[in-house]
């Protein structure tokens, strides 16, 4: 069973968002991802990823939002979801996925009205058919491509891979 979370409480709630130096957001997401913006005067594409680990019967998720500056960094966001839910691997990987669609789809037509756009929403998916989650490839780009959207996975994946992951731990 997958658990639909109120996106507001997700999204809007600024509990919990983070810059990724660890610091809470004072305002909310869009707010400080708007401020961020226009406090920027590099060419700038925005990634989204999504990780999870397992804690005993917990799951930790990380949603993260990463805007890359041409030639000069980046900084980006994050948000960890605790769950107390005990899901299989299929399930919880379906879940991550949901998670980054969802976040997305709240930012995207924030950044279309100032002319930017969401570049790619990374997986946490192997295309190595020894890994588990292999088997959900086809499911997750599926979902991501059907809400208009560009999926990755690994090695290509790294705003999930590496960046949600370690928010994740």
């Amino acid at each position: 069973m997958l658990i639909n979370l109120d996106m507001d409480n997700l999204i809007h709630n600024n509990k919990n968002w983070h810059r990724l130096n660890g610091k809470p957001l004072k305002l909310t997401l869009k707010e400080t991802l708007l401020k961020d913006i226009s406090n920027s005067t590099s060419n700038l594409k925005f990634y989204i990823g999504s990780d999870s680990h397992c804690y005993d019967n917990k799951i930790v998720y990380s949603i993260v939002l990463v805007m890359l500056k041409k030639g000069c960094g980046g900084i980006g966001y994050y948000k960890r979801v605790n769950e107390d839910y005990k899901l299989t691997t299929q399930q919880r990987l379906f879940q991550e996925t949901y998670y980054a669609v969802e976040l997305a789809t709240y930012i995207s037509p924030i950044l279309e009205s100032i002319g930017y756009k969401i570049e790619e929403i990374h997986t946490d998916l192997n295309p190595n058919p020894k890994y588990v989650s292999h088997s959900m490839i086809n499911q997750c780009l599926g979902y991501i491509k059907g809400m208009g959207f560009i999926g990755k996975t690994k090695p290509n994946s790294w705003a999930a891979s590496s960046v949600a992951d370690l928010k994740s731990r």
